[in-house]
């Protein structure tokens, strides 16, 4: 059976100029750092999704309780980043959040993975034929090089001789290629190996420059909702994203310090900015809570109800006689009852 293929992205493209863009610095300026906050949230949950988010009142919740704020606010950031123009206006009608610009960055990284079918195509704003030529099928060429056949007659009596030299250069010319593969392969793990150690130092000097960052640390303080806490468990974190990294073999989505900021914060925020080193790690996992059931109340008895609503009037009556006077007292009038409740 064949693996399905995902829909959506486990990283995404981001410009280096994106700070100096004219529609994120409006965003900046009206909301400061809540707005850069919510827009990148945005990202990462339209690309983790596909190529759009349907925007509804739990989602509204989640962001406001995210942002710590009121949900009418995170409403009025949406609708000012639809007026400048970082999302479709047509598409925000029916709650929807893309752009075209998203669409073609969400083209460019599926490339040939792109599973058409699946495409929610009212939501799109590239025309399907244009989407077909920006995705272009790679296949392997397939070599149509014949090779000679020999034609040249043998005698009879030097047949098995020339199989035996034919058989023996062959094997010869088959150990000197397996050589010359051994060797390109050695040579091509060692650069690979190189590459590595170079890529884990720059990934070393990035953890610094980031914890060393008052703004950077500031924002993810905000942003991730747990106090100053968070900075003293970031490095360990990051230890732990390196080795998720070279695990799933993804050292080529993190080659500029961008990529690795952008790929740890959602790798973290995956792990719900989690702390506990066991529970990172995913060597622990969380045991579900226990529902305590109470066993309900024995029902009482039709006899035990009657005697209950017998004393009860019983009690009533003397507070009637007691609190309006009719001349005699309730115990004089009661013995001349009779006591069911006896």
């Amino acid at each position: 059976m064949a693996r399905p293929i995902k829909l959506g992205l486990d990283y995404f493209p981001m410009d280096t100029d994106v700070l100096k863009n004219i529609k994120i610095r409006r965003l900046m300026k009206k909301y400061e750092s809540p707005g850069a906050i919510l827009y990148l949230n945005l990202l990462c949950d339209i690309y983790g999704n596909s190529y759009f988010v349907q925007i509804g009142q739990d989602y509204l919740f989640d962001l406001a309780d995210q942002l710590e704020t009121e949900d009418t606010e995170i409403k009025a950031m949406l609708d000012y980043m639809v007026e400048i123009g970082l999302f479709d206006a047509e598409l925000w009608k029916q709650n929807i959040l893309t752009s075209k610009s998203i669409q073609e960055r969400y083209l460019t990284a599926k490339g040939r993975y792109l599973n058409e079918k699946k495409l929610e195509k009212q939501y799109l704003l590239i025309p399907l034929p244009e989407i077909k030529a920006r995705v272009s099928t790679v296949k392997t060429p397939v070599c149509t090089e014949k090779t000679p056949v020999i034609t040249v007659e043998t005698p009879v009596c030097t047949v098995e001789s020339a199989q035996s030299i034919g058989n023996k250069n062959k094997v010869e010319n088959n150990k000197e290629n397996e050589s010359i593969n051994l060797n390109n392969n050695n040579h091509n793990n060692a650069r690979v190996r190189e590459n590595d150690q170079s890529l884990k130092a720059e990934w070393d000097q990035w953890k610094k420059e980031l914890l060393n960052d008052e703004d950077w640390c500031a924002s993810l303080v905000r942003y991730s909702g747990k106090g100053l806490a968070i900075i003293e468990h970031a490095l360990e974190a990051m230890t732990y994203f390196d080795d998720f990294i070279v695990l799933k073999a993804q050292e080529d989505t993190t080659r500029t310090k961008k990529e690795y900021q952008m790929s740890f914060i959602g790798w973290w925020r995956h792990n719900n900015w989690e702390t506990n080193r066991q529970l990172l790690t995913g060597t622990k996992q969380v045991a579900p809570p226990r529902t305590e059931y109470k066993k309900p109340a024995a029902r009482k008895s039709r006899y035990e109800e009657m005697m209950e609503v017998a004393a009860e009037a019983k009690l009533l009556t003397k507070k009637m006689y007691e609190n309006n006077g009719f001349g005699y007292t309730i115990e004089n009038s009661l013995e001349a009852t009779t006591d069911y409740t006896a």
